[in-house]
């Protein structure tokens, strides 16, 4: 039993490893060990509009919300490089990830922690890049936290998967977290 443990976390370590050694990550160096070889691309991506909605309502992993928020804020401007005139990013926060909108003091109060919102410069980062942020206010209720609970300039909408369907009929394209 303690053998297999032990192959598995090795295996595990082994993968990650590699992986890393592949994929950029907070902190990795900036410059590669070896010289990336040629790349010339087959197809040139063009676009006039990009409009696109996140529906975000998982339970927040430090990693993965992390990422993918960096990785949102990012593509607002692989957009904008791509040609597109009119871009529209828009996060609803709605489920277990409503408290990535919540100010430190309600962070608190929900999550039952005195740390306050470890995600909020992340929020505010995906913000400043040109995306909007709202969250469900139904969900709201369900927490007990209110508008003033909220960070600045997330909007509150009555129902966030009500609205994710309203920007699907206006032509966006959905991305759930």
């Amino acid at each position: 039993m303690i053998r297999n443990t032990c192959i598995t976390v090795i295996s595990s370590l082994a993968a990650i490893s590699c992986a890393s050694a592949t994929q950029p990550f907070a902190g990795a160096p900036t410059t590669r060990l070896t010289p990336a070889p040629a790349i010339t691309a087959d197809i040139n991506t063009k676009m006039d509009k990009w409009q696109t909605v996140v529906y975000a309502n998982r339970r927040p992993g430090a990693d993965v919300i992390f990422y993918g928020i960096a990785d949102w804020r990012d593509a607002i401007a692989q957009a904008k490089a791509a040609g597109a005139k009119q871009v529209s990013l828009i996060f609803v926060f709605d489920g277990p990830a409503l408290v990535l909108a919540l100010n430190d003091a309600a962070f608190n109060r929900v999550m039952g922690t005195t740390t306050g919102n470890p995600w909020k410069s992340l929020v505010s980062d995906l913000q400043k890049s040109g995306a909007d942020t709202e969250v469900c206010g139904g969900r709201m209720k369900d927490l007990g936290v209110g508008n003033a609970d909220l960070l600045p300039s997330v909007k509150v909408d009555n129902d966030g998967w009500l609205r994710v369907m309203e920007l699907q009929s206006k032509g966006y394209t959905l991305f759930q977290t």
